[in-house]
């Protein structure tokens, strides 16, 4: 009978297809929502005059870039695992 629990391809391949479904998502919010404010604020004037409040929206964007690569990340993760995911890696406890 065909199980869909933890280390079986179909485990992997559904993982794969909601990471990338997610980075999708994450790159439609991030073009339309957060670029049009960063590319507004980031003059030669912001860089100018750099204290507590520049360096809280520097680790602001510096979370915008982290999630998504951590997302993407694991998209190629269960990727990889779906293509080398082992046959005797399932226990059947049956």
């Amino acid at each position: 009978m065909f199980k869909f629990d933890k280390f079986t391809r179909p485990y992997y391949i559904s993982n794969a297809v909601f990471y990338i479904f997610t980075t999708a998502v994450l790159a439609l919010i991030y073009y339309y929502i957060f670029w049009p404010p960063i590319s507004e604020v980031t003059t030669d004037d912001f860089f100018a005059n750099f204290g507590l409040r520049e360096f809280g929206g520097a680790l602001f964007f510096l979370v915008l870039v982290i999630v998504p690569l951590l997302v993407i990340f694991g998209a190629l993760y269960h990727l990889y695992k779906a293509i080398t995911v082992k046959k005797d890696a399932v226990q059947d406890n049956d």
